[in-house]
This record gives structure tokens, sequence and C-alpha cells, in this order.
């Protein structure tokens, strides 16, 4: 398996997401293409659904006049995924910055096998559109996320 460029350390890297904020899935069919396996575009709902997860956890909230977007997305498919697959999707916050935050994910059907990782960088911004800096308690809490599991 070639590893994506932002996985240092594939080893350290699993088992650090599997401390992330998880999502349990079955993949529809209405998610394949012709070809009977997953659509390419669906890892990204996946990642999009597991990062709201992580930003509820994270105790988020727009009351702070900021909205969270994606900067940046990428998804690196390991493995081939087929209809009623179920899946197990984890979301890391690895990189917290003044307004944005890189987010990680890393995806394994029931075997445990590895099936997609992915990674996304989300800003969050003010009405007008230009960047919009974390409150210091929610940038807190992003980072001790990701200190505390530190492997």
């Amino acid at each position: 398996m070639r590893v994506p460029s932002y996985i240092n350390d594939l080893d350290q890297w699993l088992e650090q997401m599997k401390h992330g904020t998880r999502l349990d899935v079955a993949v529809r069919f209405a998610e394949t293409d012709a070809y009977g396996h997953m659509n390419n575009r669906v890892p990204f709902v996946y990642f999009e659904d597991v990062r709201t997860l992580m930003l509820e956890e994270t105790g988020y909230s727009l009351a702070d006049d900021g909205i969270v977007v994606v900067a940046d997305a990428q998804c690196n498919y390991i493995r081939q995924v087929y209809p009623r697959a179920r899946l197990t999707v984890y979301a890391y916050p690895v990189q917290v910055g003044t307004a944005s935050c890189d987010v990680h994910y890393a995806a394994f059907n029931e075997q445990e096998e590895l099936m997609f990782t992915g990674r996304t960088s989300m800003v969050q911004i003010d009405r007008s559109g230009n960047a919009f800096p974390w409150n210091e308690t929610y940038k807190n809490s992003l980072q001790n996320r990701f200190e505390s599991v530190i492997i």
C-alpha cells in the first residue's frame, strides 16, 4: 500500500485515528456506481458526517458568528468498497491553527482493513468570508483532543 504524504508513520497514525470521533455506516446501493462499487464522491459525505460529529463533541457553536467551511479536501482509496459493506469512519484533528484545523480520516471495514483515508483543512470564516479566529475555549478543546492522544 502506498502511504499518503500526510501520514508520517502509518502504524502510529492508525492507532491515533481510533481515538478520534467514530461514525458507523452501511454503504447503500444508491452510493454505488455502474461498476458496483462505492462511488468516489461518497467518502466525502462520510467525512462531512463524522467531522460534524467531531465539531459537536468538541463544543463547536455557531453562536460565535463564525461558520466552518472546507478549504481543501483529499481522499486516498485503498480498497474497493461494495454495497452493504459496514464501515467505521474516524475523524481526528491533527493541527489546529488560529482559525483553521486539519482533520484526518480513516475508514475500516468489519475485518479492520483500511479502506480509505482522507484529510481536510477546515477554516472558520465570518459572514463576509474572512478568516475568523476560534474562540480560545473551542481552540483549546480541539487542541486538547489532539494532544491527549499523541502516541
